[in-house]
């Protein structure tokens, strides 16, 4: 049975652009999502000065979604000194409200976290180095891992979801979707509630015509250079926001994607539209 989460969202400077504090009815934990351009305001909160773990959110050389994660005894202060990293514009912060966070338990969180980032693909994970996981007892690392569970919910509600793997339930072929196009391109792609999600092994068109939109050659040059292409096909399910822009990408052309993904049946997604949402 699913059970229901009660979530606090607290606007500490009353837009929803500033400092937002997160908590979780009955949960030991504390959040805070935080602009880079608002760092000095929230220089007086105490509890910002505990021991945490916290994450640094921003874009990449080649605009891929880009996530740091470390670790802090003071974490207020470790996140000022990452300044001289110019990739990130917010910065996402946990707490322990009651001070039960030690080195120990921050070390293995980072561990975690870092490995569930790497899992789930979604963003490009900066960090130089992989945590290595301390020595916990069994009871402390129960402890850690319903922590971790929880920060990553509140996580995906403040809009990230660096730690989330695409949820690609199991489906038929009549679910899927497929393009077979010139110059190569056989692609097979499922909806899911955030997007479409052109599948592993997919291929994309070796070449783009000369008239495709500037946009989806920026699009297309991304996707290759963050090296989920290589060799024009997909090493790994790859989540985009729009039919039209995974078609285009897929095909090497400008693309209505509404149309050009079809159904085994021949079928277009929006001929199936109504029927797919209600899903």
């Amino acid at each position: 049975m699913v059970i229901g989460k009660s979530i606090s969202l607290f606007l500490i400077d009353g837009t929803a652009n500033g400092v937002v504090a997160c908590e979780l009815l009955n949960w030991t934990g504390k959040g805070y999502k935080i602009p880079r351009s608002r760092l000095k305001d929230i220089s007086e909160r105490k509890d910002l000065r505990k021991a945490g773990v916290y994450f640094l959110i921003g874009r990449d050389e080649n605009d891929e979604e880009s996530v740091y994660i470390g670790e802090a005894e003071e974490v207020y202060k470790r996140i000022l000194q990452h300044q001289e990293k110019d990739f990130w514009s917010e910065a996402i912060a946990f707490i322990s409200k009651d001070e039960n966070l030690n080195k120990a338990h921050i070390k293995y969180l980072e561990y975690t976290l870092h490995k569930q980032a790497v899992e789930a693909g979604r963003y490009v994970v900066m960090n130089s180095n992989i945590p290595n996981c301390p020595a916990i007892s069994e009871a402390d690392q129960a402890v850690m891992t319903e922590f971790s569970h929880n920060l990553t919910l509140l996580m995906g509600t403040l809009g990230y979801k660096v730690l989330e793997k695409l949820a690609l339930q199991t489906i038929t072929k009549q679910e899927k979707y497929y393009i077979k196009a010139a110059r190569g391109a056989e692609s097979s792609a499922i909806l899911t509630s955030e997007g479409i999600v052109v599948l592993k092994g997919s291929k994309i068109a070796s070449t783009e015509v000369a008239s495709m939109p500037v946009g989806f050659i920026n699009k297309r040059n991304s996707v290759m250079k963050s090296g989920v292409v290589k060799d024009w096909k997909f090493v790994k399910d790859y989540l985009f926001s729009s039919p039209s822009t995974a078609a285009a990408v897929v095909m090497g052309r400008s693309a209505n994607g509404l149309i050009e993904w079809k159904r085994k049946d021949g079928s277009t997604l929006k001929d199936n539209q109504a029927t797919d949402k209600k899903r």
